[in-house]
């Protein structure tokens, strides 16, 4: 069996805030001469990377804190990528720099850490300020 030709396409990604390029898979063809009876076979193969979430499904987007590929399942942006107004800065984010808060109705919203933080912030400075003025507001229940 000899090799009569080889094919060999390799999707790559480039990011360029780091020069870096990623490997996203290939796909190969290689055409044979058969030893039994002297005809042609082909072989296709292709080869599917996993992502850095480990999944094996379609690109979704690179990380802005890391740099890493997350599939489409995996990808996220700060604040929220279903809502209409976003509550965050809308940075794409794998799922390990992800932070969830629960947001009004039990919903939980990714936030890059800035944001998240701003909001910990943000509830720590209400509870306070309810703290420190509860005594001097006076609230009756209407009877």
């Amino acid at each position: 069996m000899s090799i009569l030709r080889k094919i060999r396409k390799i999707i790559i990604g480039y990011n360029h805030d780091h020069t870096i390029k990623d490997n996203l898979g290939q796909t190969g063809e290689i055409h044979n001469q058969s030893d039994q009876d002297g005809s042609v076979e082909s072989v296709y193969i292709e080869e599917r990377i996993n992502q850095k979430c480990g999944c094996f499904a379609d690109v979704g987007g690179r990380c802005a804190e890391c740099g890493a590929v997350s599939c489409v399942h995996c990808h996220q942006h700060c604040g929220g990528s279903d809502n209409p107004v976003s509550l965050g800065c809308g940075k794409p984010l794998c799922r390990e720099h992800a932070h969830y808060r629960t947001i009004g109705d039990e919903t939980a919203i990714p936030f890059c850490k800035q944001c998240a933080s701003k909001m910990t912030r943000k509830k720590r400075r209400q509870i306070a300020t309810h703290l420190l003025l509860s005594p001097f507001i006076d609230r009756e229940t209407p009877q």
